[in-house]
């Protein structure tokens, strides 16, 4: 599918780029402005809020870890979804109904084998070969409807059927690639999935990325479910099989059950239940909850009335509180030993799988409930043990407002200040930039500068990228980036500046040109026009000096290893070389 980029553009401006990150993220003003915690740093969640968001130009920025864009970017990043699911679900919020256009572009090939393995399975299904899994389907009370709906198969149990349909169209690694196939100790190909009854597991956009099969006759060492392997398209911490069927029924539904396995998703379905979804065996992770986020706000954990499911509870209790928002409901139904949700809405129905869900259990009460019974609250001992049970939990929330509800009970119950031990004083491992070091980071910081104080001219006054000014630097390889930007603005003048943003391809340089974009500096289109030609002469003055202070330590003996390095890039990303630049090379690469 293709969206007009005329589209993305009026999205962009109908949405509130702070409402859309509010749903994910704590949100605090600060003047015309709005700062958050910045939720993609690399070696996790930062303390202190860093991620500028300014409503004005729709951007967002951190001045931490650099990271820069607009609302589809973040949505893209955060909550793992690819530009049209970014797209569709912002257009969702604002009641948007996007414009579908043909256009020929290159689809993974996996997708493709997939979607297509998905229609012969159906379609095996349907035939003699498939008539135990229906008569199996028919025994769980399964009707053909439903089966359509969930798009069910059968995967033939000779092999390799499945390997010689496909490999007429696609080759050996393409097939091996998507998941469907294995390799045995001969190097030949075979279907990973026999005789099993198959379930689709797809995307959002309703695209089969992966299967699981449940196998449909007693074998030894073999598994009775089996699912896909993780592959390009398919990482299983991310999907939730029944997501795209939850949404078809309903794209804003009020709440969503979460459970364990594909049959009992088909199974609530089949009873009316048509909001259910499976974390496919796995346990339920961060980011699946971020995602069922995305559409509601009311989740229902249904666990199995086992000690793995009490297991799974407290894992989920770890991966919840992080991403908690006051606006989340949370809530836990623990099912008896023995139960699970298919068996259950079999023998009690719809309406008391409902009652399940008005008398579960909170979040919260389920956490005090467990840190309660951590220890005994009655000796010092107990209570202090406790507090430090519950203090890496709390200290994980990042909404402010629930993280000091969650202290002050915590507080309450173990009669301690527990405040104090969240606070913690933070040392400082700064450390002094050796005086070489200093030298050239100052200068890169001048150089940044001139390059923002460019972008900022550019920004507010994109008629400015038509200036001569530019040919000065065209001789510099070092800031041809400045002449490709330059080229976006001439070629996309109606183009607002998130969309600019996109079209960057250099991360770098994109972060920086977002940093510009949440700026509140505002200039005269006359001001704007000093600046950029006062920040083209110091880039081509800097580099020129640069070189200049490099060639006199160089005559002097003077230049280090790393310092021989930069000469040389210096005068090999120039457009023309003297005879000098050249022996000067020769030299260099010689010592």
């Amino acid at each position: 599918m293709y969206i007009p980029e005329s589209f993305i553009e009026r999205l962009l401006n109908s949405i509130n780029i702070v409402e859309v990150i509010q749903k994910r993220r704590q949100i605090e003003r600060r003047g015309g402005a709005y700062m958050a915690k910045c939720p993609f740093h690399k070696g996790g969640e930062e303390k202190n809020a860093s991620m500028k968001i300014y409503e004005e130009t729709g951007t967002f920025h951190c001045f931490t870890c650099k990271e820069s864009g607009n609302a589809i970017s973040f949505l893209r990043k955060h909550d793992n979804l690819d530009f049209i699911e970014a797209v569709e679900l912002l257009a969702s919020y604002v009641g948007m109904e996007i414009p579908k256009q043909e256009q020929k572009i290159e689809t993974t090939k996996s997708k493709n084998i997939n979607n297509l393995a998905a229609e012969i399975y159906y379609s095996q299904l349907k035939e003699n070969i498939g008539k135990r899994a229906i008569s199996y389907l028919k025994e769980r009370g399964i009707s053909g409807e439903t089966a359509k709906f969930f798009n069910l198969g059968y995967s033939n149990a000779k092999d390799p059927n499945l390997f010689s349909k496909l490999s007429k169209e696609f080759s050996v690694n393409e097939l091996t690639e998507s998941g469907l196939f294995g390799k045995n100790e001969n190097g030949d190909s075979y279907d990973r999935f026999r005789d099993r009854l198959m379930f689709p597991i797809r995307n959002i956009k309703g695209d089969c990325i992966a299967f699981g099969g449940r196998l449909l006759s007693d074998k030894e060492n073999q598994a009775k479910y089996l699912n896909s392997p993780e592959t390009k398209l398919y990482k299983k911490k991310y999907e939730l099989y029944g997501l795209y069927e939850v949404r078809q029924n309903n794209k804003r539904p009020e709440s969503i059950f979460v459970v364990e396995g594909y049959m009992d998703v088909i199974s609530l379905h089949q009873h009316g239940i048509k909001n259910a979804v499976a974390s496919s065996g796995t346990a339920f992770t961060q980011e699946q909850l971020r995602k069922i986020l995305n559409y509601t706000n009311t989740i229902y954990i249904v666990f199995d009335g086992d000690e793995a499911g009490l297991k799974a509870s407290w894992r989920t209790v770890e991966n919840a509180m992080p991403i908690l928002r006051e606006d989340t409901r949370v809530n836990f139904i623990f099912l008896e030993d023995g139960e699970d949700p298919d068996s259950y809405v079999k023998n009690n129905g719809k309406e008391a799988f409902f009652n399940l869900a008005k008398n579960s259990k909170s979040l919260s009460d389920y956490f005090f409930e467990t840190i309660k019974s951590y220890d005994d609250l009655s000796s010092i001992e107990g209570r202090t043990s406790v507090s430090k049970f519950a203090l890496p939990f709390i200290k994980s929330i990042s909404n402010e407002t629930l993280k000091q509800a969650y202290i002050n009970e915590v507080s309450k119950v173990c009669n301690i200040d527990f405040a104090k031990l969240i606070e913690g004083k933070q040392s400082n491992n700064a450390r002094a930039i050796p005086s070489d070091e200093k030298v050239k980071a100052d200068s890169k910081s001048i150089l940044k500068k001139a390059v923002m104080g460019i972008f900022s001219s550019l920004i507010q006054y994109p008629e400015l990228s038509k200036s001569n000014l530019f040919n000065l630097i065209k001789s510099d390889s070092n800031f041809s980036f400045l002449l490709e930007i330059k080229e976006i603005f001439i070629n996309n003048p109606d183009l607002s500046n998130s969309l600019i943003l996109d079209k960057i391809k250099n991360e770098k340089i994109r972060n920086v040109f977002g940093e510009v974009l949440v700026s509140e500096i505002k200039m005269t289109e006359s001001d704007a026009q000093a600046m950029m030609k006062d920040c083209i002469e110091l880039i081509c003055q800097s580099y020129s000096e640069r070189e200049e202070l490099l060639r006199e330590k160089y005559t002097m003996h003077e230049l280090s290893s790393s310092e021989k390095r930069e000469l040389q890039q210096i005068i090999l990303k120039k457009a023309k070389m003297s005879q000098d630049d050249k022996a000067l090379i020769k030299k260099l690469s010689s010592t």
